[in-house]
């Protein structure tokens, strides 16, 4: 294990309250490998949120690709060893981001992935935003792993992107949220589904491992795992 750990570049602010976590779960794992007074090596470009939302709503993901993009390489530019989209939706303009830089792009998805490959699971719920349940993008990625995905059917899932949205990225919590969700899952456990992707960063604000009885898979805490292990390896 290295003595002080490789710097990562993190495109963050996607909300601020995920940023926060990823940064303070960084920090503390460095810590506790290293000790003493270690603590993770960071460049941050985080977001105004408000901004990412309206271009999402108007389908511009190719500007987001190209913003990205650039911000992906300005960090590595400024000494970041490795990249880290911190948003799930996001990843669905990886490939800009990928194209842009030199450096790893260490992927939200391929650690989802790789935790539940490794739980021997071959189809988990997927809760996160409308546009990462709808888009093929995650479905996909988890595909060309041997995952199958499923996702609520409507009303559950707009009314689940609403929560996300109109509350959970203001930092507010609304009275039954944590009900909300687990009645989303229900039926998709009883579809067939083994597991629970919590594929958007805000989810853990209602909903932890504690609360459901099947393996639950946070995105979040995942990453963050997948980031440490490169940011520590010889």
């Amino acid at each position: 294990m290295r003595t002080s750990p490789r710097a990562l570049g993190l495109l963050g602010g996607i909300t601020w309250h995920s940023s926060v976590e990823f940064e303070r779960a960084l920090n503390e794992g460095v810590n506790r490998a290293l000790g003493g007074s270690s603590s993770a090596d960071l460049y941050v470009r985080s977001y105004n949120f408000e901004w990412i939302a309206g271009m999402q709503t108007a389908g511009d993901w190719d500007g987001l690709g190209k913003q990205f993009g650039a911000d992906a390489r300005a960090l590595q530019d400024a000494g970041a060893e490795g990249i880290l989209i911190c948003a799930n939706t996001m990843h669905k303009i990886a490939p800009a981001v990928e194209a842009a830089i030199d450096v790893p792009l260490i992927h939200m998805l391929d650690a989802t992935a790789d935790a539940i490959v490794a739980a021997g699971l071959d189809t988990v719920a997927l809760l996160g935003t409308g546009y990462t349940m709808r888009e093929p993008f995650y479905r996909d990625h988890m595909a060309a792993r041997g995952i199958t995905t499923i996702a609520p059917a409507e009303p559950a899932l707009s009314e689940l992107h609403e929560l996300i949205y109109g509350s959970l990225a203001k930092g507010i919590i609304p009275p039954g949220s944590r009900e909300q969700v687990l009645d989303t899952l229900a039926p998709l456990l009883d579809a067939g589904a083994q597991g629970m992707i919590s594929g958007c960063t805000e989810i853990p604000m209602v909903v932890t491992a504690g609360d459901v009885d099947v393996p639950y898979f946070d995105s979040v805490g995942l990453h963050v795992a997948a980031a440490l292990k490169f940011a520590l390896a010889d």
